[in-house]
C-alpha cells in the first residue's frame, strides 16, 4: 500500500510540475539577410506584435502570395499606434542550386523582402504544401499558429481581431 500511494505521489509531483515548467513558445533568435542582403534579426521585433509567415523552397510562389495577402489587406486595418511587424521566410536549407538562380534571377524585380534560412534556423513546423504564420506578441510570445493553403480577406480579418484583442 505504501509503494501505491508513493507512485501515485510521485506521478501527481511530476504531473504538477510539468505543467508548471511548461513555457509558452518564444520567439527564436535568428537573423537572416532578404534576397537583397538586407539583415533582419529577431530582436528587432521585440516590442511589436510579429506576424512570421515561413515556407519551404518549394513554395516561393505560395509564400509570396499569402504573405503579400495578409500585409496589404492588414495595412488597411491597422491603426497608426499599432505596433505591427511582419516578415516572411523561405527555408533553403537543402535547397538546389536552381532554387537560388531562380531568387537572383528575381532579385532586381520590386518584390517584398523575403528572409532566406539557408541553414534552417526556422525550419521545424514547415509542412511543404502550406504556408505556415506564426503570431507572437510585443513579449516574444507566440500567441497563435497556423498552416495555410489559401488565405482570404476573412482570415485576415480574423487575425487582425486576434491580435486587437491582445490575445
Amino acid at each position: 500500500m505504501k509503494y501505491k500511494v508513493g507512485i501515485v505521489s510521485i506521478v501527481l509531483l511530476f504531473s504538477v510540475l510539468g505543467l508548471n515548467a511548461e513555457e509558452k513558445e518564444k520567439l527564436p533568435d535568428f537573423k537572416l539577410a532578404d534576397q537583397k542582403g538586407k539583415v533582419f534579426s529577431s530582436s528587432t521585433a521585440r516590442g511589436n506584435t510579429y506576424f512570421l509567415l515561413g515556407c519551404s523552397f518549394k513554395d516561393i510562389v505560395l509564400c509570396r502570395k499569402h504573405g503579400r495577402k495578409i500585409y496589404w489587406k492588414m495595412q488597411t486595418l491597422l491603426k497608426d499606434e499599432d505596433r505591427v511587424i511582419f516578415s516572411a521566410y523561405l527555408n533553403l536549407k537543402n535547397a538546389p542550386s536552381a532554387v537560388f538562380d531562380y531568387i537572383l534571377q528575381e532579385k532586381e524585380k520590386d518584390y517584398e523582402s523575403i528572409l532566406l534560412d539557408k541553414k534552417g534556423a526556422l525550419s521545424a513546423g514547415l509542412i511543404e504544401g502550406k504556408s505556415f504564420l506564426r503570431i507572437y506578441s510585443s513579449k516574444g510570445v507566440l500567441i497563435h499558429k497556423e498552416y495555410f493553403e489559401s488565405v482570404d480577406d476573412a482570415k485576415v480579418s480574423e487575425l487582425y481581431k486576434l491580435v486587437r484583442s491582445g490575445k
